[in-house]
């Protein structure tokens, strides 16, 4: 074939012999061989570039993921964690703070309280401290004697400590048994049983075990009822990692105590306080609680008076010291106070000085009689004579005999050397008297101190429940050999006084305010203080014949004046009939019982007056 005719290409192209084309691929040693064009090249180049920059960024990128599903885990298994429910059950011997075999917890009102009872021989038992707390402060109990008692107002329900087996008490003489020791002592504490404080004070209450509690309820109350919806768990806390104390199950009952946002505070009807989600109840309305009554109830009628009373005390030496005609007829006196009865010795023994002639003529003018007993006048050891039950009821028989030999009204005790130690013998000594007066229809009436700190074992508020009157002597803010000068009765102590009394229990319909009749002229010289006590007319007069000006003082609503004679400073805060009146205010703003002045024979005229305005006479 001829160069110049050429050849066909493998594409069957002719090509010519001399074109360059043809010349390249004569030159080919594979016939078949593509040539490549430039933009395959690029191509392929950029795709090997983009491979090995793959190569590259795989690698990198699955360890990113890796790490990411890691970490994912991680705090997703965390997360998961944190909501996930606890099943850790609390320890209920420390939940309830149990510790020893004999404690038993207790929940009352709703409340886990910190104090425990105790039990002993298949019964349960309260401390004497956790009685007067949570129950009743009216037990007596001497352990000198092993007695306890409970005095009402009509008798003596006594029990025996630590009775071996009998187990028994008595109703004034009747005897009547009971299942268990009524009263124990141990280490040298008193335990009541719960099935002998069932007699007296109204509570409701359910004994459980593992481990053992009681819940008590003294009070009537208004639960909110819930019906738990879908089984679930109360917890120690609000929250879901917090220990288990009870399992509860749908259909139960349980009562909310408090709502948070997704808990609520609940209490188990057996007891256990803790808290479950809100989500898992159904609120159900209320459930009331009702207290079961006692059977033998605390119940006191007083004696009283209608209006105010105006009582006046009459000091008295002997039985011919008065016949009543040096009372006043016209001063609104509805009861007199004359000191006719004395102790005179540690035993008891009594003097008397009633005068018939003056009971018959004080009757016969309208005026009731409050025989007063003192011990101020002797020398006399109040605490062992209120210390047993056999010289109580001693005292107790003398005192109502002699009362109603002499046709008395009442009785007024003016005993002001109680010992501090002898607050319970006192308190137990009012409440067995109380007992004989109201069965002999004699009126109680009791003086005190205003209250301080050192007068509490007075016991007013067993005062207030057990007598018919308290009588405050609203005088002696500062007395004769206290070493300070100052008021008899500042228009601050008074009101203190009162309102005192009533917060410790003493109704103001129970409660009269002694004012003074007095006033002190106060001598101080080279640093010692003297007073000379003087009637209201005295003071007054002793002012005006030395020439002490007196001041109206707002801080004591006192007439003030002082003077200094002869090296002595002369003070004198006076009681007349505008301090009078500024003291009645007082009382008639606080609602109280009356009125009762110490003494009669210090008084001016004008103070009646007062008193009278007083009355609304």
């Amino acid at each position: 074939m001829r160069p110049e005719q050429g050849r066909r290409t493998p594409q069957g192209e002719r090509r010519s012999a001399g074109s360059a084309n043809n010349r390249n691929y004569k030159s080919s040693r594979n016939p078949r061989r593509r040539v490549r064009r430039p933009n395959e090249v690029a191509k392929r180049r950029r795709r090997r570039k983009f491979n090995e920059a793959l190569g590259k960024i795989i690698p990198v990128f699955v360890a990113v993921v890796l790490i990411a599903v890691v970490v994912t885990g991680f705090y997703g298994s965390k997360l998961l964690e944190r909501y996930k429910y606890s099943n850790d059950e609390a320890d209920l011997n420390e939940y309830f703070g149990i510790y020893h075999d004999y404690q038993v917890a207790m929940v009352i009102n709703n409340t886990k309280v910190e104090e425990k009872a105790v039990y002993y021989k298949n019964a349960y038992y309260l401390s004497q401290d956790d009685t007067k707390k949570y129950f009743t402060n009216h037990f007596y109990v001497n352990i000198d004697e092993q007695m306890a008692l409970y005095t009402t107002q009509d008798e003596i329900i006594r029990a025996d400590l630590n009775q071996p087996s009998d187990f028994c008490y008595y109703k004034g003489d009747e005897k009547r048994e009971l299942n268990c020791a009524p009263v124990i002592t141990n280490d040298g504490k008193t335990y009541f049983s719960i099935d002998f404080l069932k007699l007296f004070v109204d509570f409701n209450i359910e004994k459980y075990d593992e481990p053992r509690h009681l819940v008590i309820y003294t009070e009537d109350k208004t639960l909110d009822k819930a019906v738990i919806s879908k089984d679930t768990n109360v917890r120690y806390r609000g929250g879901v990692k917090s220990d288990i104390l009870k399992a509860v199950s749908e259909g139960d009952t349980v009562y909310v105590l408090e709502e948070m946002e997704d808990w609520a505070k609940v209490q188990t009807t057996d007891g256990f306080i803790g808290y479950v989600e809100i989500k898992r109840y159904d609120k159900a309305g209320s459930a009331p609680i009702t207290i079961e009554k006692c059977e033998i109830p605390l119940e006191y009628t007083p004696i009283t008076f209608d209006g105010k009373i105006n009582m006046a005390f009459h000091q008295l030496f002997d039985a011919s010291g008065s016949d009543f005609s040096d009372v006043p007829k016209d001063a609104g006196i509805n009861v007199v106070a004359p000191t006719v009865f004395r102790i005179t010795d540690d035993e008891g023994s009594i003097k008397s000085i009633v005068n018939s002639n003056y009971v018959n003529n004080a009757h016969n003018a309208g005026v009731k009689v409050w025989g007063v007993w003192t011990d101020v006048d002797n020398d006399v050891n109040m605490s062992s004579m209120l210390h047993t039950f056999d010289s109580r009821s001693t005292l107790i028989n003398n005192i109502v005999s002699l009362t109603t030999e002499n046709n008395l009204d009442g009785i007024n005790l003016d005993f002001e050397k109680i010992p501090s130690d002898s607050g319970s013998d006192w308190a137990e000594f009012l409440k067995e008297l109380s007992v004989k007066t109201h069965q002999a229809g004699l009126v109680l009436s009791v003086d005190n101190y205003a209250p301080t700190a050192s007068t509490v074992h007075y016991n007013r508020g067993v005062q207030g429940k057990v007598c018919d009157y308290v009588v405050v002597m609203g005088y002696d803010e500062h007395w004769a050999s206290g070493g300070v000068a100052g008021s008899v009765a500042s228009i601050g102590f008074v009101q203190d006084g009162i309102a005192n009394t009533i917060s410790s229990g003493v109704p103001a319909e129970k409660l009269i305010n002694a004012v003074p009749f007095y006033t002190r002229v106060w001598k101080t010289k080279d640093g010692n203080v003297t007073a000379d006590t003087m009637g209201m007319g005295s003071s007054a007069d002793w002012c005006a014949k030395n020439g002490v000006e007196l001041n109206w003082n707002d801080e004591t609503c006192q007439k003030y004046g002082e003077k200094e004679m002869g090296g002595t400073l002369y003070q004198v805060w006076l009681e007349d009939y505008e301090s009078l009146e500024a003291k009645l205010s007082v009382m008639e703003a606080q609602n109280v019982a009356g009125v009762a002045e110490w003494k009669l024979g210090l008084e001016t005229s004008d103070a009646w007056s007062a008193i009278l305005n007083y009355l609304g006479k």
